[in-house]
């Protein structure tokens, strides 16, 4: 089992690669980005606006040219699988949700299914994620904590307060706006609790086989 996630962690990890320009089938061009994260469905980049501020942002396979959907093994089939799972978990609590994206992975343990496995892990964490604007108060042990607020937020919607974000860096008041995912748990330290995030993708899918590996 230990080596059976291990394995699948490795598959699930996508390189850090070289700042490049990406465009879009409408014409958008994004400049010296970094892709973080790559789901079935799609790419998550990070770019620096011009004012210094971090952006991570979604990229729909659907809206890439047909060359980078080659690059990382776009299906249209294996999309649509994503995202039923995803509709899927999004409606459940977070243990119960990936307690059955386990239960689902386990039926297709062998070792060529890697990518099913992954896409069930996957399409949990994405039905949870949740894009804010986060400012950051003081780095803390590989990340920071900060204050989170929805891109949308409202009077009585989106006020996340003090949490804490795997992944990010920065110094106090450093702005960051992306998509930041749910690990079901939290940090004391010694001005409060908080709850923990991750920032990317890859880094939640990795952190959640690992706990299931561990039978939490």
């Amino acid at each position: 089992m230990k080596l059976f996630v291990i394995c699948l962690i490795s598959f699930c990890m996508i390189s850090m690669v070289s700042a490049r320009d990406i465009t879009t089938l409408d014409g958008a061009t994004y400049k010296d980005v970094i892709i973080t994260s790559t789901s079935p469905i799609g790419i998550t980049i990070s770019y620096d606006k011009p004012d210094g501020t971090t952006v991570i942002k979604g990229l729909d396979f659907r809206d890439l040219p047909e060359a980078i959907r080659k690059e990382f093994g776009y299906t249209e089939v294996r999309a649509a699988e994503f995202e039923k799972h995803a509709l899927e978990y999004r409606n459940m609590v977070y243990k119960d949700a990936l307690k059955k994206a386990a239960a689902n992975a386990a039926v297709e343990k062998r070792d060529e299914e890697l990518a099913k496995q992954i896409d069930h892990i996957q399409a949990f964490l994405f039905s949870k994620r949740k894009y804010v604007r986060f400012v950051t108060i003081r780095p803390h042990d590989g990340g920071v904590i900060g204050y989170a607020t929805a891109a949308d937020r409202t009077a009585i919607y989106g006020d996340y307060g003090h949490i804490f974000v795997r992944g990010l860096s920065g110094s106090q008041g450093t702005c960051w706006s992306g998509y930041i995912y749910p690990t079901g748990q939290s940090i004391t330290t010694t001005d409060g609790s908080y709850d923990v995030y991750n920032s990317t993708l890859t880094q939640a899918t990795a952190e959640a086989m690992q706990a299931i590996a561990a039978g939490q």
